[in-house]
């Protein structure tokens, strides 16, 4: 089956990479939408492959001390879309 990939890099202030951030897509349709969970690396970095069909995804991450930041994707076929996240201090 075809396939998408939604990658991206996850900052903290004052623009460093996070290591260790939870990242979960989960698509906008369907009845019982199948999350995807990964880890950013040492470098702040993901990448989730997804099916080549056109979708909607939630992308959220997650850090302790950190304010939750989500961001939507579409995915029109096979192609990579490439995500930022600067992730706020939680107070």
């Amino acid at each position: 089956m075809p396939e998408a990939v939604i990658a991206g890099t996850v900052f903290r202030p004052p623009g460093l990479a996070l290591e260790g951030a939870e990242v979960t897509i989960t698509p906008q349709e369907g009845e019982k939408p199948k999350k995807l969970k990964t880890v950013t690396n040492f470098r702040g970095e993901f990448a989730v492959r997804v099916p080549a069909v056109p979708m909607k995804y939630s992308v959220d991450v997650k850090a302790a001390g950190f304010k939750l930041d989500q961001k939507t994707v579409a995915i029109e076929g096979e192609q990579s879309r490439e995500l930022s996240f600067l992730l706020e201090a939680a107070k």
